[in-house]
């Protein structure tokens, strides 16, 4: 991945750019850690009281295209809401569900039809035929900008960043945070699974949580991958842990696919 450190340093400013890309912002941890600052392209994932799915983190891949993993719930539209940008929540956040009669616009945040930032539902929602990923599709262009997917993965020992909207500290019952929160790891290997790719990676700065399942996972400013999952039993006095994602190269030709036809 030539052009790019593999150490990130000190705070990165979010930038966008004509092309509406966008490079990933800094900070200290996910759980236990600090907010991760300016972040449009991110994207908070809860769920309705009558369909079944898990509150998760999702990311812009495309004008009209929000990824995310596939374990948060089924291929159904009706199960998801969504908040755009990191500073795109109600005052108590987005953390809570809500009934399948709620309007896609709530309260002072706006609408999608006006572009500004708000709580949303999509319209339609896709399983990968292979990997933990699901790709949801919005009725009008995001408010936030997409960001720039990799066409390789990196090589093991890079160091990543990650982020998600998961719980702040560790066990299945502690808060979920209502801003991004991001942290380092270290990318060990990658391996087939399931007739896709994941990366093996191990937290050095912060750890996953509850909820931060389909967050982002950045080289330099390229998204490399989704979180997918990670081992809660290995994880170490200063919260960090191992961790998988699946690799956003191997899904680039479906997602592609998708964005093209769908």
């Amino acid at each position: 991945m030539a052009g790019y450190v593999a150490v990130v340093v000190g705070t990165l400013a979010a930038t966008l750019t004509a092309t509406v890309t966008a490079t990933a912002p800094a900070a200290d941890a996910v759980v236990a850690g600090a907010p991760a600052g300016p972040a449009p392209w991110a994207v908070q994932i809860t769920t309705f009281h009558n369909i079944p799915g898990t509150p998760c983190t999702g990311v812009v891949v495309a004008p009209r295209w929000v990824a995310t993993a596939a374990h948060c719930g089924p291929a159904d539209p009706r199960a998801y809401t969504l908040g755009f940008g990191n500073y795109g929540a109600l005052p108590t956040g987005l953390a809570h569900t809500a009934s399948a009669g709620t309007p896609t616009s709530v309260g002072g945040f706006g609408s999608l039809d006006t572009g500004s930032l708000g709580r949303h539902s999509p319209v339609a929602a896709y399983h990968a035929p292979a990997g933990d990923v699901m790709l949801l599709k919005l009725r009008h262009p995001a408010p936030s900008p997409s960001v720039k997917r990799a066409a390789a993965d990196p090589a093991p020992g890079s160091i990543l960043r990650f982020h998600g909207f998961g719980s702040i500290a560790p066990g299945p019952t502690a808060p979920r945070s209502t801003e991004l929160r991001t942290g380092l790891t270290r990318l060990e290997t990658m391996a087939p699974r399931g007739g896709s790719w994941i990366g093996n990676n191990h937290t050095i700065e912060g750890g996953y949580g509850f909820g931060d399942s389909g967050g982002p996972i950045f080289h330099g400013d390229l998204l490399v991958g989704l979180h997918s999952g990670s081992d809660a039993g290995r994880r170490q006095l200063n919260g960090t842990l191992p961790g998988r994602y699946e690799s956003i190269p191997a899904q680039n030709g479906w997602i592609d696919w998708m964005i093209a036809h769908r």
